[in-house]
């Protein structure tokens, strides 16, 4: 079954989130909150997932877009981890922002921003109080990076998954896919068979949506889990993939940019 390969994501994330930053996948509401249209339909309605088309085409065709994706989850030490990336894409002006920030117990590590125009790539780093700055001849095409983020296609796990009712994101009417209560259940099974030795860990509860637009592209991903190591530690983590503002998306320059050219 596919979510075999979901399942081993996850729990190689977890081991490899003990201690340092990780991430793969989403949970929670995205920077375009879904609505609910009350004309949706029922679990019955489709046995299948989704019918996917190929993102990358057709961002490419749209122009533009916003891709944000987020984690946040406690590994078996107890720590809080957060990380955070956002695609800004305006590809007929060839411009771009991308922002990486992470933080860990809520204590910010700094954020990296990276803009592209005009053929040219600036990049900050460091913190607000002491920035550092580079610049590179060159551009950076953010499409790949940005669609990779997403768990649907990748990892096909759109196959185990059963449509749902009818919703709005991101002002986009979407179909809500979701894992089946019993694939769930076998991916707590399968965790809970491997559990026991140091260093792995069962899991406990596990769940995965997917929101999809009328042309087959994945608007919305979120995954969350809950469980616990062999030694009864609690672990957790969530992941948030959103695709929004498709063809609409503009780049502005950053409010960096002046000081950036002047540093550098």
């Amino acid at each position: 079954m596919q979510w075999n390969r979901g399942v081993t994501l996850v729990l190689v994330v977890v081991l490899l989130t003990a201690g340092c930053l990780g991430g793969g996948g989403p949970a929670g509401g995205g920077s375009g909150e879904a609505e609910s249209t009350p004309d949706g339909g029922g679990a019955d309605d489709a046995a299948d997932g989704p019918d996917l088309t190929d993102p990358e085409t057709a961002l490419r065709d749209a122009g533009s877009f916003t891709v944000t994706w987020r984690y946040a989850g406690v590994d078996a030490t107890g720590a809080r981890s957060e990380v955070r990336h956002e695609y800004h894409a305006d590809l007929r002006g060839e411009r771009s922002l991308t922002v990486t920030s992470t933080s860990r117990n809520g204590r910010s590590d700094g954020v990296t921003e990276q803009f592209v125009a005009d053929g040219t790539t600036y990049v900050r780093t460091g913190t607000a109080e002491a920035p550092s700055y580079v610049s590179y001849p060159g551009s950076a095409d953010v499409v790949g990076t940005a669609i990779a983020l997403s768990q649907a296609r990748a990892y096909g796990a759109n196959e185990d998954l059963t449509a749902g009712r009818a919703e709005r994101f991101d002002g986009v009417a979407v179909t809500r896919y979701e894992l089946s209560e019993a694939d769930s259940q076998l991916i707590q099974a399968g965790s809970a068979a491997t559990s026991g030795a140091p260093g792995t860990a069962e899991i406990t509860d596990f769940r995965y949506v997917v929101l999809v637009d009328e042309d087959g592209l994945s608007r919305h991903e979120s995954w969350s889990f809950t469980g616990r190591t062999a030694e009864g530690r609690a672990i957790s983590g969530e992941w948030e993939y959103s695709l929004t503002n498709v063809g609409t998306t503009g780049v502005d320059d950053p409010d960096w940019l002046a000081d950036a050219r002047a540093t550098v």
